[in-house]
Parts: structure tokens; sequence; C-alpha cells
């Protein structure tokens, strides 16, 4: 063995510049997988180690923060775990509990807090007990020109570390404190967007700090404007006081009754009291990254192999000299191995190295396009590097050893034989793989057809891989009939150069399909995901187009949402109908023995038909009122059964089904809540408002005038920041964005993956075209001129492209059928959307690539005279 391997270095050496391909493949491929898997490491570490809010107290006591399902008993019993974007608001009686046992009536106040008469938020200290103590709330508020969406009492400033920009803290209720950047200064005067409208208040103050961006009023204002609700409450020890005894302290102020609704957390898990506004970007990336991990090491295990097998292949005539000269099929199984080995070493490790140096900047680039947090960067780990080391060794070496055993029964009289012609070129490997691929995509089509959900999408990928891997190893059998018909229309006129372009592709039926199938991967997985992608798209607008019968849409402006108050004043406007504000929010829905995020949709149940068309089989949507009352999608509840959920922080809630409808895109998953229901527990504002016109109010059929009651709704909704659009607007503007995001999407997902297959289109198409050297040599002697086997050189690129083309577009019909039917009950229509515009570029790309691939080395390899080409060395 070790004369085998010491063989195999030496044939690597001597053979370097025809290796290169291989060594390139999986180099390149290693890297990719290993950028992948780095990035998507890097999302699962979470928020982060410490808190960014709470990092001066010592002890923190909050509400509950995740969200719990248990199944099972005895050794069986499993509880799954989800976190939740907010954490519940704490008793008022759990404040009090812990303001008497941390103040006493000789409390000294500090000097920058206000204690308010119910104790909401207190900043204390005493004598006797020299813990401090803030309890610290939260509210939406938004002032135009500065960062930060909700206010906290300035007690709650010292949570954190903060230097001033100018001016002082606030002292009166007119005033608030700004956080940088900003261009207001001390004494400005500014609108607060509220949950009670907007007001007007005076700049005291501008601070600098690393803690999330917010305002800070008085105590007694943040108080009213939370509702009462109490976020957490902030401990810090004094001197001599052990964190452990105040934390023992804590909990045994939070009592038995409160159970699992309060937690008490010291060190890095004070975080897990702070809102995590990036849950979402998280969640999203850490789903995207799945995927494109998953492509990225599906296109690897692809190209890596198909190309590790084809240099093999191709090194039919040495392996028969090799056999002529003594050497055995056993020998010639470890020579092809062994070099395998030895490249797939190198090529691995380098891979490895240039994948460590991606992933920061594929990282950097995802948080520039808003998929993950800002401030997300790729760190180093070494497993996920030593994983795709492995994975791009093991997958050369079974790539060679499937080569090698066919090399190994090469016969010596191969070594004469000059013909191209493949004797078998569906090999028994082939038919396996390729069956198995089969097999495995019938049940993803069966499922995605019958799953009538979103998730059909899903599975698009996944039966697109397989029905890849299917069509490249039956490509063999399609070949020649699709070379046949695609020259059959040029054969008789052009001339003797496509005859011959054409049965070279025919004969050489092997190498045609080896150099077919990057641009199958690369077109295939690509116009699979496009299509599928876009036919989801498409289904949801026509459901959204379906659903809004609203005559027009409040949408926020500078702010994140209409308050009340500004609800209530469109609903007043004379000639407005109805003004049914909605809002939405994640619930949690127990599902397969574990918590799923669902969709809540808070909205007045009240006049919601004359603004949505929603699809109920059963119940009343006007029942839809109270805190008691839900609406959920059929299927799972039936009328006036209780469901059991948890709102977006963790309180879980008992409700009464009132309304029942029928499952749609737009709907799925999702569940209509009451709107008040959301006080304490959700935005305080909402993200839209459906506004319906009394029928003298609608603009006129020209078009050339607006009615009384549009024009004093665009005022008051002005008024309160916000903007009214036409629904048809509001609708095209949703849609773009969901475009835009899409795209972004799709070329997180692709790009990478689609790089390197482009690359192994042009690694396949020089191997080839270098190994035909003495072909080229035998077509120059035969009196073709240089020109001419150019020509026939392009000729078959352009066919290989064409042959790999039309595989993909087998794979794109058959997933994209699928895909509708699994959507085709879920809205009206579900019409098919190929991106033909960035297929085409990308089908134009893979034929240029191919085409310069070929000419290129063909060309430098012409010219040198034909009887020196004929001797070339293999």
């Amino acid at each position: 063995m070790r004369a085998m391997l010491s063989l195999a270095w030496h044939t690597v050496r001597a053979r370097f510049s025809s290796l290169v391909g291989t060594f390139v493949a999986l180099g390149l491929g290693v890297a990719l997988l290993a950028a992948m898997a780095l990035t998507l490491v890097s999302t699962l570490g979470g928020p982060g180690t410490g808190p960014r809010w709470y990092v001066t107290p010592d002890v923190v006591v909050a509400g509950a923060t995740t969200v719990s399902v248990t199944t099972g008993s005895g050794d069986d019993r499993e509880t799954e775990t989800v976190r939740t974007q907010r954490s519940r608001g704490l008793p008022a009686d759990l404040v009090d509990r812990l303001s008497a046992m941390f103040s006493s009536a000789t409390a000294a106040t500090t000097a920058t807090a206000a204690t308010t008469a119910t104790a909401a938020t207190t900043a204390t200290a005493t004598a006797a007990s020299p813990v401090r103590m803030v309890a610290d709330a939260a509210a939406y508020a938004v002032v135009a020109g500065a960062p930060g969406d909700t206010v906290h009492p300035w007690s709650a400033a010292g949570l954190h570390n903060y230097t001033w920009v100018a001016g002082a803290a606030p002292r009166t209720e007119g005033e608030v404190v700004l956080s940088g950047p900003t261009a207001h200064r001390p004494g400005d005067q500014v609108t607060v967007l509220t949950a009670r409208g907007a007001e007007t208040f005076t700049v005291s103050g501008v601070l600098r700090t690393s803690a999330p961006a917010a305002l800070y009023m008085v105590d007694r204002v943040v108080t009213d404007l939370a509702g009462g609700r109490i976020e957490a409450v902030a401990l810090t020890a004094g001197p001599g006081e052990s964190v452990p005894t105040l934390a023992d302290q804590a909990r045994a102020a939070v009592g038995v009754g409160d159970g699992d609704a309060v937690q008490v957390l010291r060190g890095n898990s004070r975080a897990r009291a702070e809102p995590d506004p990036d849950a979402d970007r998280r969640e999203t990336a850490i789903a995207l990254l799945s995927a494109t991990t998953g492509l990225a090491a599906f296109v690897s295990i692809f190209v890596v192999s198909g190309t590790f097998t084809y240099a093999v292949d191709a090194r039919r005539r040495e392996f028969g000299l090799l056999r002529a000269a003594g050497t055995t099929p056993r020998q010639v199984f470890r020579l092809v191995l062994g070099e395998a080995l030895v490249v797939g070493v190198l090529a691995a490790a380098v891979g490895g190295a240039l994948g460590a140096m991606l992933a920061p900047r594929f990282a950097r680039w995802l948080a520039g396009t808003g998929f993950t947090p800002s401030d997300f960067t790729a760190r180093f780990v070494f497993w996920p590097v030593a994983a795709a080391f492995g994975v791009g060794l093991v997958v050369a070496l079974l790539g060679a050893w499937l080569a090698a055993r066919r090399a190994g029964r090469v016969a010596p009289i191969a070594a004469l034989r000059e013909a191209a012609v493949d004797p078998r070129p569906m090999t028994l490997a082939r038919v396996v793989v390729g069956l198995a691929a089969l097999g495995g995509c019938v049940p993803m089509l069966v499922a995605m057809s019958a799953v009538h959900s979103s998730d059909a999408i899903a599975l698009v990928l996944l039966s697109a891989m397989l029905l890849v891997v299917a069509c490249a190893m039956f490509a063999p059998l399609v070949v020649p009939p699709v070379v046949r018909l695609l020259t059959a229309p040029l054969a008789a006129s052009s001339g003797g150069v496509v005859l011959l372009a054409r049965h070279s592709a025919v004969t050489a039926v092997r190498r045609t399909a080896a150099t077919a199938a990057p641009v199958l991967v690369t077109v295939g997985i690509a116009s699979a995901t496009l299509t599928g992608f876009g036919t989801l798209q498409a289904a949801t607008q026509s459901a959204a187009h379906d659903r809004i019968t609203a005559d027009a849409v409040a949408v926020p402006g500078g702010g994140a949402g209409l308050a009340d108050p500004t609800v209530a004043r469109l609903r007043a406007v004379p000639g407005v109908a109805a003004a049914i504000p909605v809002t939405e929010d994640p619930v949690y829905v127990s599902a397969g023995g574990e918590p799923e995020e669902w969709t809540g949709r808070y909205a007045t149940g009240a006049d919601l038909a004359t603004v949505l068309d929603l699809p109920v089989v059963d119940g009343n949507l006007a029942d839809l009122t109270g805190t008691a009352t839900i609406a959920v999608p059929a299927g799972r509840w039936k009328l006036g059964d209780t469901a059991e959920i948890w709102l977006g922080d963790a309180t879980p809630v008992r409700l009464r089904v009132v309304a029942v409808f029928d499952r749609q895109l737009d709907l799925d998953e999702t569940v209509l809540l009451p709107w008040d229901l959301r006080r304490g527990h959700a935005s305080q504002v909402a993200d839209t408002v459906y506004l319906r016109f009394a029928a003298d109010s609608v603009v006129t059929a020209g078009g050339a005038t607006v009615g009384a009651a549009r024009a004093g709704a665009a005022a008051i909704a002005s008024a309160g920041g916000a903007t009214v659009v036409e629904t048809d607007d509001y609708l095209s503007a949703a849609g773009e964005q969901e475009a835009r995001t899409n795209r972004q999407g799709a070329i997180a997902m692709l790009g990478m993956a689609l790089v390197y297959t482009g690359i192994a289109i042009a690694n396949t198409l020089v191997m080839a075209t270098r190994d035909r050297a003495r072909e080229f040599a035998t077509v120059r002697l035969a009196g073709a001129t240089r020109r001419q086997v150019l020509g026939l050189v392009g000729i078959e690129a352009v066919l290989v492209t064409c042959v790999g083309v039309l595989l993909a577009a087998v794979v794109t019909a058959v997933t994209a059928a699928g895909a509708r039917h699994g959507l085709a009950d879920l809205a009206p229509s579900v019409p098919v959307a190929v991106p033909w515009l960035p297929l085409g570029a990308i089908i134009l790309a893979c034929l240029a690539t191919a085409v310069l691939a070929s000419l290129v080395p063909a060309a430098l390899l012409l010219r040198r005279p034909p009887a020196e080409l004929a001797g070339v060395r293999e």
C-alpha cells in the first residue's frame, strides 16, 4: 500500500496540470460548504453572551420569556421550549412585595428617580437595606430624527452605562431625554408619537449609550403610557451584600404562587429579561442558512463526485497501458484511490482555509441586507471546517472509488483503442443511484401536492435536488436523442462540422453527460427555486387582493403604528363608514408536542367584514369581542371549543372559538384575536387601519375629485404620523417589498452555490477539452482547418448547454406542478410564475461560460502543429 501511495504521489506531481480540475472542484466545494456551515453555526449562538440593557444591576426579576410544551410521562417525558421576543409583565403585587422587602419608611429616594404612588417605578436604598431597586417599564414612543421606539422611566437610565452629549435629566412631565445620534438639542420642541397620540415635549438632554436606543421621561409619565405594566425589577446589591443572597431574597419574595410566570436572573442570564427585537431576523437567518448550507452540501457533493468520476473515466487508455505493462486490477484500484487521497487532502485543506475567510464576508453581506442583526458576524469554530474537510475528502474518495472499480477492470487492449465510443455509458451504479433518487422524489412530490399550505414550497428545493440527481444519472439515455433532435435542422445545411459535432457528442455519451451535469445543477436548482418562490408570491398576492375590500388603508409613516386616539378620530370623520385597526404579533400553539409560532392578528370584530372578505365557514366575526374570544382556521378547532395558546409575551390564555374560517394562503397558521386582548401583551398601536367610506364620499368615476371623507381621514392620519393610501397602491407596495425580500433571499440562498456551479461548468469543460488533444490532432491531420476544429468545439459546447438546460426544464416543470397543486386550495388562483429574465440571464451565463471554457483551451492546443499535438502525453 505504501508503494502505491508513493506511486500515486509521483503521479500527482507528474500529472498535476491535468489534476488541477479535480483540485479546483474539491477545494472550492469545501470552501463553499465551510463558509455556509460557519455562518449557520454563528447564528445558533443566540442574541449574545450578556445583557445590553440590564448591565449594572446584580439581579433582575422579570416575567417568563419562554413557552414550553411537555409530552409523555416518566422516562418518556419530554419538554420542548421556545423563547419569546418579550417577557411577560410582572404581577403588581409582586412589585409591592419586592418594594416592601427592600425599602422602609425611612427609605431615601435617589436623586434621579421619583417614587410613584403605586410603587410602579422606584429606585430606593435604605440604611437597613442598602439594596437599590428600580422597577422598569416600557411604552411605545417615537420621535422623528431620533433612534428608538420605546420610552423608559429615567430611573432606568442607570441600569446601563451612558454619557451625556448635552443637557440634563428630565425634571417635569413635559420633558424627554433622547438617545443619540440625533440633530435635536436641549430646548428643542419635539412631537412624540405615543399610545395616547401625538404629544409635544421639550428635549431636556441627549445621551450616548451602548444599550438599545430609547427615550426617557419622568417615571410617572412612563407608568401611565405603559398602562401600569412593569417589565422587570432590577436589584443592585449594596456594599457587603452578596449577589447569591440577594437572588435568594428575591426568590423568596416571588413565592410559590407566581410559579413559572416569574424568573430571577443574574449574570449573563439577565439578558433573558430584555426584549429581543432581532429574534425574527435571527430565526429567518437560521432557516435561510439551513437551506443554504444544505444546498451547498448538495452541489459540492454533486460536482466533486462527478468531477472525480469523470477525471478517472477520461484516463481509460492510460489504465489500459498500465494493465498491459503487468499492473493488476487491485494495483490500479489502489493507484486511483491514492491519487484521490493526495489531491483530496491538499484541496480540502486549502478549501477549509478559504471557507474560513469567506464566512465573515458573507455574514457582513447578510447583515447589510437585513436578514441578520446589524452586528452579526461569523466567528471561527473548528468543527464546521473539519466537517467540511471530511465531507469533501470522503466524497472525493467515493467518486474515485466508483470509477476506480471500473478502471481496475480496463482491458490491456484499451491502450490501443483510439475511438471515443463509450462501451457502456449506463453503468449499474448510475441505474441504482438514479432509481434511488426518483424513489425519494416521488413521496416528496406526493407530499407537496397533499400538504395544502405554504410548507409545500419548502419541499421544492428537496424535490429539485433529487430530480437533478436522477436526470444526471439517466442523462446518457437522453443525450443521443436530444442531440439528434437539436442538430436535425442544421445537419443538412451546415456542412460536416455540425455532423461531426453531433457524432462526437452522441458517441462520447459519458463525456457529454458529465459536462452537461454542472449546467443541469446550475439551471435546475435556480429555475426550480425561483419558480417555486415566484409562484408562492403570486398566489399570496392573489389571495390578498381578494381578501382586502377596504377603500383605503392608513399605514404608519415615521412611527411604528397608529394610536387608539388616532383611530377613534378616523372613525369620527364624516363619511367614514368603518375604520378597523389591525396589528400583528406572534402567538404560540402546541403542535406535534412542541410550541409552534403562528401569527396573531388583533382586530375589532365589529365591522371587520366590511373591510376584509374572510372565508368564515362557521360562527360570526362580530362576536370577536372582549378578551376571551378567538377566530381560528378550520381543521384544528371547532366552534365553541376552548383554544389554549400563548400570546407573544408568553402569557397563556384560554379563548372561546367564536368563528372558524377556511384555510387560505394569506391566513396560513393565523388566528384572529379581539382588539382589547392586546393591551398589556402586544403592541400598543395599530400596524394598519382599514378604511371604508360611505357611498357618497368615494372618488368619482373620472378620478378627478376626492371626497371630503377621504381628505379628512388623510389629515387625521397625517397628524398621527400615518398616511392614507389607496388599497391597490398598498397592495402593490407590499408586493414590491415581498418581491425585494424574495430576491435578496434567493441571492443569499443561491448566490454562492451558483457561482460555484458556474465555475464547475468552466472547470469540467476545460478538463474535457484538454483531454481531447489527440482527437483534435487526428481531425487536423484529416484535413480540417483550425477554424473548423474550433467551430466543432463551440457547437459541442452549445449542445452540452442545451442538454443541461432541457434536463433542468424537466426538473422545473415537475416541481412547479407539484407546488401549484399544493397551493391550489389556498388561493383564488395559483399562476406558475417563471422568472424569465433572471433565468434567461443564468442560461446565457452558462452558455457563455461553456463556450469560452471550451474555445480558449482548444485554441491554445491548436497553436501547436498537428503532428506535435498527436504526440501529446496524456
